[in-house]
C-alpha cells in the first residue's frame, strides 16, 4: 500500500470495496483468548473469526471521496436501552456451551489418573505395576477425540450455513447427552473412547456455533465483552470439573469416576432446555433473505424502541452486503500470494508453537504427569494448575493492551524457556521429593505466565495480522495448523514421558526448552507490533517491508491512519 487510494465508486475505497469507511471498522478488535489445552486452543482461534467490534459511540456511514457524506446510510447502533431479559438469556444459555466444553476438556485428566479408572479401564501398568496408563492408551485417550474436534468442526461451517445457529447447537448436544452416556456405563476403553469421540464431534460443533450466535445478537458495543467473556466461562468449567474429580477420589469404587461423568451428561441436558425457546440468530437470518423474521427476533432481543430495532436491521442489512462485496472473487489460495505469504505463515505458527512451549505437561496431561512424578497429591495440584491459567487468562487482556504484543511475547516467553530449563534440570534429581514438589510448583507458574502471554497472542495475532478481505481464509488455515498440531502433539508428549516409552519424564522440559529458544528467534524476525494499529496501517508496513522490530516507531501515511479523510481518499 502506502499510497492514497484511488478515486472509486461512491461510498468505497479501492483497498477495501464495499465497505462502510468508518475508522472503527478498521480498528482491530482485541481480546483474551487464553485457553489451557489443545481443543480449548482450537476454540480460542474459532471465536477469533467472530466478526469485529464496532463502535457505539459515532454512527456507521459511508463517506464519499469527493466529501460528500452519505446520510441515508448512517445510522447510531447504541447499547443504551437495548438490553432486555431475552438477551440476558440468550447470551447465558449460549454461553454456557463453552462451560460444557470446558468441563469436558479438563475432567479427563485427573480422571484418567484415578485408580479405579486405570484399574477397569487397562489394570496395572506392564512396565512398572503402577496404576497408570501406558503410552498407547493415553494417546487413545486423550489424542483421538481431538479428530473428534476437527470433524465437529468441518460439521459446523455447512450446519451453521443451512440451519442457523440455533438448532446445529442443539443437536450437537443431543449427541453429547448420547456421548456422555456412552462414557458413563463403558465396559471397556474402547467403548469409553468411543464415547469421547462422540462428544468431541458435538463440541466441535458447538464450539464454532456458539461464538457466533454471541457475536451477532448483542449490540456491536458489547460485542467484545460478551464472546470474550465465554473465555472465562470455559476455564471456570475446568477448575469446577478438577474440584468434582478431587472430591469425588476416595470414594470406593466406580463411584469414583463415574460421578464426575454424570455430571458431564448432565450439562448438556439442562442448558439443552435453556436454549430451545430461544430465537435464532437475526443476523443469519438477514443472510437468508428472511428480513420479517429478523425483524421479529430482533424485536424479542432488544429492550429499545420499533426505530432503534428498525435502524439496527438497516445496519445489519448493510453490513452483510459489504461482506459480500469485501469478499467476492477471492480464492483460498490467495493466502499464499508472495504479498500474502508472510502473513499467513506468520498467524498460522503462533498456535502450532504455543504448542510445543511445554503448557501440554501443566494441563492436558497434568494430573497424569504429577502421578508419574510422584507428586503427593496431584489432583489438588491439577485444581491449582487450572486456577492458575485462569488467573493469567484474566490478567491477559490488561497486559497485552497496556504494554504491547512484542514485549508481551518476549517477556513471557524468556520466562517460559526459563522454567522450561529449570523443571528439566531438576528431573534429574526425581529421587529428592524437593525437588519434585519443586517441578509442579515451576508448572503453575508456567501455567500463569502461558495464560497472561503467549496463548492470549497465538490466537490474537492471526486475527490482526491477516489483511481484511483474506481474514476467514487466513483463519481457516490457522484452524487447519491449530487441529494437526493438536493431534501431533497430544500423541507425541505421552511417547517421551511414559515409563513404558522414552521414559524422559520431567526431562521432557528440556526438549521444550531448545523449541522455545527457536520460538524466540521466530517472534523476533516475524511478530509484528500491532497494537493500536488499524487493519490498513498493517497493510501498508507489510507492503513497505519494514522489519518486525522496527514496527513501533514506524510513521504510517496519513491515509491509513483512523479518522483520515480529505479529497479523494476514502477514510480507512
Amino acid at each position: 500500500m502506502g499510497e492514497i487510494p484511488a478515486k472509486s465508486p461512491r461510498g468505497q475505497s479501492r483497498l477495501y470495496p464495499g465497505k462502510i469507511t468508518s475508522p472503527h471498522d478498521y480498528k482491530s478488535g482485541h481480546g483474551s483468548h487464553a485457553f489451557s489445552s489443545p481443543r480449548l486452543a482450537l476454540f480460542s482461534l474459532i471465536m477469533s473469526c467472530s466478526k469485529p467490534e464496532t463502535s457505539a459511540e459515532k454512527p456507521a456511514q459511508i463517506e464519499h471521496v469527493d466529501g460528500v457524506q452519505d446520510t441515508s446510510l448512517e445510522t447510531t447502533v447504541s447499547s443504551q436501552g437495548a438490553i432486555n431479559t431475552l438477551l440476558i438469556l440468550a447470551c447465558v444459555a449460549f454461553g454456557s456451551a463453552s462451560f460444557v466444553f470446558g468441563f469436558d476438556d479438563k475432567i479427563i485428566s485427573p480422571l484418567a489418573a484415578l485408580p479405579e479408572f486405570v484399574r477397569d479401564f487397562q489394570g496395572p501398568n506392564p512396565v512398572d505395576g503402577t496404576l497408570v496408563f501406558t503410552a498407547r492408551n493415553q494417546n487413545l485417550i486423550f489424542s483421538v477425540p481431538l479428530v473428534g474436534s476437527i470433524v465437529g468442526g468441518v460439521l459446523a461451517s455447512p450446519l451453521n450455513n443451512n440451519f442457523g445457529r440455533k438448532w446445529p447447537l442443539i443437536g450437537a448436544y443431543f449427541f453429547s447427552i448420547g456421548g456422555g452416556f456412552l462414557q458413563l456405563f463403558a465396559r471397556n476403553i474402547a467403548e469409553f473412547v468411543i464415547g469421547r469421540f462422540l462428544n468431541a464431534i458435538a463440541i466441535g460443533v458447538a464450539n464454532a456455533t456458539a461464538p457466533l450466535y454471541l457475536s451477532e445478537v448483542v449490540p456491536p458495543s458489547m460485542r467484545g465483552r460478551s464472546v470474550t467473556s465465554i473465555n472465562i466461562l470455559s476455564l471456570l468449567a475446568g477448575v469446577i470439573s478438577t474440584i468434582i474429580v478431587n472430591e469425588t477420589k476416595d470414594i470406593q469404587g466406580k463411584l469414583e469416576y463415574q460421578i464426575p461423568l454424570a455430571v458431564q451428561c448432565a450439562l448438556p441436558a439442562l442448558i439443552l432446555v435453556a436454549t430451545i425457546p430461544l430465537p435464532e440468530s437475526p443476523q443469519w437470518l438477514v443472510s437468508k433473505g428472511r428480513i420479517e423474521e429478523a425483524h421479529c427476533n430482533l424485536r424479542k432481543l432488544r429492550g429499545y424502541s420499533d426505530i432503534q430495532v428498525a435502524d439496527e436491521l438497516r445496519v445489519m442489512q448493510q453490513c452483510e452486503e459489504n461482506e459480500r462485496a469485501l469478499t467476492a472473487n477471492v480464492r483460498f489460495y490467495e493466502i499464499f500470494d508472495r504479498q500474502n505469504l508472510k502473513r499467513t505463515l506468520t498467524g498460522g505458527a503462533f498456535y502450532s508453537l504455543n504448542q510445543i512451549s511445554g503448557i501440554i505437561l501443566s494441563t492436558t496431561y497434568t494430573t497424569v504427569f504429577l502421578t508419574q512424578l510422584g507428586v503427593g497429591d496431584a489432583f489438588t495440584f491439577t485444581v491449582i494448575a487450572s486456577c492458575c491459567t485462569l488467573a493469567g487468562t484474566i490478567v491477559a487482556p490488561f497486559v497485552i493492551d497496556r504494554v504491547g504484543r512484542r514485549p508481551t511475547a518476549f517477556v513471557g516467553m524468556t520466562i517460559l524457556l526459563l522454567i522450561d530449563i529449570a523443571a528439566g534440570g531438576l528431573a534429574f534429581k526425581t529421587s529428592n521429593k524437593d525437588f519434585v514438589m519443586g517441578i509442579a510448583a515451576l508448572g503453575f507458574i508456567f501455567n500463569f505466565f502461558w495464560g497472561a502471554g503467549f496463548y492470549s497472542l497465538s490466537a490474537l495475532m492471526p486475527s490482526e495480522i491477516a489483511t481484511p478481505k483474506l481474514r476467514n481464509h487466513t483463519m481457516a488455515y490457522t484452524i487447519a495448523c491449530a487441529q494437526t498440531s493438536a493431534v501431533i502433539t497430544t500423541f507425541a508428549v505421552p511417547q517421551l514421558t511414559s515409563a513404558d516409552a522414552a521414559n524422559l519424564g520431567a526431562k521432557t522440559y528440556l526438549v521444550f526448552a531448545g523449541c522455545m529458544v527457536c520460538v524466540l528467534v521466530f517472534v523476533y524476525f516475524c511478530m509484528p507490533e500491532t497494537k493500536g494499529r488499524t487493519f490498513a496501517e498493517i497493510d501498508e508496513m507489510y507492503d513497505a517491508k519494514i522489519p518486525m522490530w522496527k514496527w513501533r516507531d514506524y510513521q504510517t501515511s496519513t491515509a491509513a491512519k483512523p479518522g483520515a479523510k480529505g479529497k479523494n481518499e476514502s477514510v480507512v
